[in-house]
């Protein structure tokens, strides 16, 4: 005997997620080192774990190459210059860090699993977990924002531009904060020696 079902969802689902990246810049050369990636996404119940961590490494890493690597480039006459991927970096292992991922599962009522897609989530939270992690890096040199990607010479002209704000005045709250009298400073020094 066969049997045939179809469903029809009630709405679409949609996955959400928390990125954190953390970088190391060298302002003398512009390079961006990508040093640890946080991520925790929510795609419903998770149905195959194996799958969901290979799609969420997959988009991580697709997010942070999107953020400092990948770039279609032309000449003069409009002719791409990025045509092969001797030209095109594409991460790998090595140029990016062990990922640390989670899950969390918020069930959705618009199918009967539960489940939530998986496929987007990662490179959606990653590249702007990346692009604010290198300008928090700048902001003490003024640096407010830096195109993507996040090329050496873009970051290298963008921390250039920024040097000449260095310092600012603290804003005007940190006149109302209590300051500690001088004798408990000194009694906080003889507890650390």
């Amino acid at each position: 005997m066969l049997e045939t079902t179809d469903f029809k969802p009630g709405g679409a689902t949609f996955p959400f997620g928390a990125h954190v990246s953390v970088v190391e810049v060298d302002v003398e050369t512009g390079f961006v080192k990508p040093l640890r990636h946080i991520a925790v996404d929510d795609c419903g119940r998770v149905l195959n774990p194996m799958i969901v961590r290979g799609q969420q490494h997959g988009g991580a890493v697709q997010g942070i190459a999107q953020a400092l690597w990948e770039q279609v480039s032309y000449d003069e006459e409009g002719n791409p210059v990025t045509a092969t991927f001797a030209d095109y970096h594409l991460p790998t292992a090595a140029d990016v860090p062990a990922l640390e991922v989670s899950n969390t599962e918020t069930l959705t009522d618009r199918n009967p699993l539960g489940a939530k897609g998986i496929g987007e989530s990662a490179t959606v939270g990653s590249t702007p977990a990346v692009q604010n992690a290198v300008i928090d890096a700048l902001a003490h040199l003024g640096v407010r924002h830096v195109d993507m990607p996040l090329t050496p010479q873009r970051v290298w002209r963008a921390v250039r531009s920024g040097e000449s704000v260095t310092w600012r005045e603290p804003p005007a709250a940190f006149e109302t904060l209590p300051v500690r009298s001088s004798a408990a400073s000194a009694d906080a020094d003889e507890a650390v020696a």
